[in-house]
Parts: C-alpha cells; structure tokens; sequence
C-alpha cells in the first residue's frame, strides 16, 4: 500500500457528477481509493481517511450520479491516492490518475458512499476457520435520514464466494436488493438501480456474505489458514457499499459521511 496526496488547488467548492479512478500501470496496481481530505478536523471526524470519492478495482465502478446528484469536494481540499500495489518481480513504473465531470447544473442533493463492513474492530470482524466451505458474515446499516438509494458494490477477497442485499424497512416489510450468487475477485461492479429508490427514515440495509476457504475453492492461497480481516489479498474483507443520497442538501457537506 502507498498513499499519495495531491493538492487540487480548488479555490472554490466543486461538485463532483461524475469521476473515475484509472490506473497507471494495469500490471501491478490492483485497486486504488481516492478520499477528500478537506484539512477540517470538524468534517472528517468520522473517516479514517476522509470521504470517498472513487474506488478503483478491475471491473466497472466508476462513480456516475444523475442530474440533481452529485459529490463536493470543499475548496482547498487534497485528493488523497490510497494504490494497492502487486509486485511482479520486477521494476515498474505507475501513473495513477482520477478524471472528474463537474456538473453543469444546480445540485440539489449530495451524493455519499458509505462502507458497510461487520461490527467490532479489524482484528474481529473476520475470523474464517482452516477448511470452512460456507464462513457467514453480516454486516447492517440504518438510514437515519429520508435518502435514495443510487447503487451498490460487495467486497471481498478470493475466498469470497456470494453476497446479498436485504432492504428491511420500518413497516417490517422486506425485499431482497441485490444477490450476487457467485462473487469474482477479478472484476468487481457498481450495480446501478435504474432509477434512485427511495428509502424512509429507520430502514435497514443487511449484507450477508459467505466464503470458501476449503481446497474446493482454486482461488484459495491457502486452506489450511486462519483467515482474518486485512488489507492483503490472500486476507479477507467484506465490505457492501452502498451510494445513496439523503434528501437535503446538508450546508457542512462532509459531516454527513458516517453519520447517516
């Protein structure tokens, strides 16, 4: 993993309709995140980093937000480059680069994307035994403003093998959003909803994911491991992403990252 910072020299707010993360060389980077960091302790109290304003991993994700929608990035803000780099023995050299469309009407609603990981810290999120065909894990989000639901993205590594979206809603009513019944590492989508749904206050987004770290799986680096939550392929992640908009237009922006 590297980091690079690269000042944007915005001397004012940008909202962001659509933006994309591309790699340099295809060879060694495997994905790239590209966060806000708005040098405001105030906005990114809630954020590792700051918000996220693309992901990049083989496969079709970049971020496209209709009319109306899109994402803000603060004036004098940084762009902060977080590449996951895969040596191949020998030299490289790498480019990574992000393409913004700014959008050319009003903005009325900023867009977010929220990472859904398991409860509880890293180091306990996952804990997938030696040989374990069918490891469960869950993971929930609860909207706590009126929002629309835009798309989702599930996360996880070679072991993964299926992941599923359950909307729960206050009525108690229930659907099934997305089902991905068979999850490749080597090319991860956005699934996009035709049109944004519209989600109440209180509903609940529930990820359930499941994996193979049995010999039956040939993606497997290796069976006879414990495996546990980490940044490196051969661990595991399971993240649902979820990109939504909440239906005001906050005046702190930012802030809304975690908190909704």
């Amino acid at each position: 993993y590297q980091r690079f910072r690269i000042p944007t020299g915005f001397t004012e707010d940008k909202w962001v309709q659509a933006v994309e993360g591309r790699p340099g060389d295809r060879n060694v980077v495997h994905h790239i995140s590209i966060f806000i960091e708005s040098h405001d302790p105030d906005l990114n109290n809630t954020h590792r980093t700051g918000p996220c304003l693309v992901t990049y991993a083989p496969g079709d994700i970049p971020g496209i937000y209709p009319p109306g929608v899109a994402k803000r990035i603060p004036a004098g803000s940084d762009l902060l480059f977080e590449v996951h780099y895969t040596p191949i023995g020998r030299e490289r050299t790498d480019r990574s680069s992000v393409g913004l469309i700014f959008a050319k009407g009003p903005v009325q609603y900023a867009a977010i994307t929220k990472g859904v990981p398991p409860p509880g810290p890293p180091d306990k999120r996952l804990v997938i035994p030696p040989g374990a065909e069918n490891y469960e894990a869950r993971a929930t989000f609860t909207l706590r403003s009126d929002s629309h639901l835009l798309g989702m993205m599930p996360h996880m590594h070679l072991r993964g093998k299926d992941f599923q979206y359950t909307l729960r809603l206050p009525d108690g009513s229930s659907e099934v959003l997305l089902s991905v019944p068979a999850f490749n590492f080597a090319w991860q989508d956005v699934y996009r909803l035709p049109e944004p749904r519209r989600l109440p206050t209180g509903a609940r987004i529930e990820c359930v994911a499941h994996y193979d770290n049995s010999r039956n799986n040939p993606a497997n680096p290796d069976p006879t491991a414990t495996v546990r939550w980490g940044d490196y392929t051969w661990d595991e992640m399971m993240i649902g992403y979820v990109d939504y908009y909440i239906d005001v237009l906050p005046k702190d922006g930012l802030k809304i990252g975690d908190d909704y």
